[in-house]
């Protein structure tokens, strides 16, 4: 009689152990609620923290302004053109990062009332590195909880971005032809840089990113160079095959 070898067990997961679908939704359902309490618990405290710190250096700003000469509601316009200048100009620097213009002018402010807000935060305190510091702190806490905030503006959810369902599955259908990684800022140009081509092809000029560039800043809008070449690449991607040719040959996309 012939005995039969024994099969040996894998070493593998039994497949009566994996997670069941259902139970990766609970788990996944699970998350999303632990990430928005947790982002909901920041938030509060960030409102907590940056009311605190800029009720604090607002004060401190307006008690210095009241006592050099500045009564009234005039030691409170110092403090709060003082304070928000700083956001002001952080915000319009991040701006003109973005469309890559210069940015001595608004980091200059930035800085000035950086340090003008340190000043009037210690010009009356405590003359000692402790009392600096303590004095300082609201400044500090209220222009910090300010980048913290501009910070997470900048983030985009995953499967939130343009062109994604909001399960997270990327629309296929091809009306937006741009795709699902365009920056916000281009899509917002798209549609005058695509009219800005056809307007040259149909005048016989060339289509090329210094045209289109031109025809856009010539309309009010504020662009880079770096923007306008992704505008170019998009326009080169939505220009339906087998389209007229310009009427002048010289006239191709660049």
């Amino acid at each position: 009689m012939t005995l039969q070898q024994p099969v040996p067990l894998s070493r593998g997961r039994d497949p009566a152990e994996a997670p069941s679908p259902a139970g990766q939704d609970t788990r996944t359902a699970r998350t999303v609620v632990g990430h928005r309490t947790e982002d909901r618990v920041q938030i509060l405290i960030m409102l907590a923290i940056g009311l605190a710190a800029a009720a604090a250096s607002f004060t401190h700003v307006h008690d210095v302004a009241e006592e050099h000469g500045q009564p009234g509601w005039l030691a409170w316009a110092d403090a709060v053109i003082l304070e928000l200048m700083s956001v002001a100009s952080g915000l319009e620097l991040r701006r003109r990062k973005r469309l890559g213009l210069g940015v001595f002018f608004p980091a200059s402010v930035l800085v000035v009332a950086v340090l003008l807000s340190l000043a009037a935060q210690v010009v009356e305190a405590e003359r000692s590195v402790i009392g600096w510091l303590a004095a300082m702190l609201p400044a500090v806490g209220f222009l910090a909880m300010v980048k913290i905030a501009m910070g997470r503006a900048d983030g985009t959810p995953p499967g939130s971005g343009p062109g994604q369902e909001p399960g997270g599955v990327a629309d296929r259908s091809g009306t937006s032809p741009a795709g699902p990684d365009i920056d916000p800022e281009v899509a917002a140009l798209l549609p005058a840089a695509l009219a800005a081509a056809h307007e040259l092809t149909a005048t016989g000029e060339a289509v090329s990113r210094a045209s289109v560039a031109r025809r856009l800043r010539a309309q009010g809008h504020a662009l880079s160079n770096a923007t306008a070449n992704d505008l170019m690449r998009h326009v080169r991607g939505t220009t339906p095959k087998g389209a007229a040719a310009p009427s002048n040959p010289e006239a191709v996309v660049s």
